[in-house]
């Protein structure tokens, strides 16, 4: 008995010390620059419902990414993902950057890269019909005849 209370004790007080290393950006930071790209169209709500919370500063934390080693695997998604692509910094990024991530954005969505099933499997809002990924990548091509 005495075992098992110190293998809980040892496991609790590394859940908690392991929480102290994972830190998240807040839900909306106060002057984002960017996020302009997504003005209130059907195409904008859809990338922000599907894309938004790895690809933004918009990241809503669902309890489960505070606990240890969820947060540690969720944490790296999001840090990678806005290494990626970043809505929030969008109006940061040269013309060819934009182009670029304009045209791949398509691909990805289109073949189902993105979002990763794993994502959708937990977040079901996310997942995109035909008719979105449509939208979207007639979005993406007018997007890209602008940003010439």
């Amino acid at each position: 008995m005495r075992t098992l209370k110190t293998i809980v004790a040892l496991a609790a007080v590394a859940v908690i010390v392991a929480g102290f290393g994972t830190e998240h950006s807040p839900a909306v930071e106060p002057g984002n620059r960017g996020l302009l790209l997504l003005s209130n169209s059907e195409p904008a709500r859809i990338l922000l419902r599907a894309c938004g919370n790895c690809h933004s500063n918009r990241t809503d934390w669902p309890w489960y990414s505070h606990v240890a080693p969820f947060s540690w695997w969720i944490g790296q998604h999001v840090r990678e993902g806005r290494e990626k692509l970043d809505f929030s910094e969008w109006e940061t990024y040269s013309i060819w950057q934009k182009r670029d991530k304009l045209e791949s954005m398509c691909g990805l969505i289109s073949t189902g890269r993105m979002p990763p099933r794993v994502y959708t499997a937990i977040h079901p809002e996310a997942k995109l019909t035909e008719a979105n990924k449509k939208a979207v990548c007639v979005w993406v091509k007018e997007q890209t005849i602008a940003a010439r």
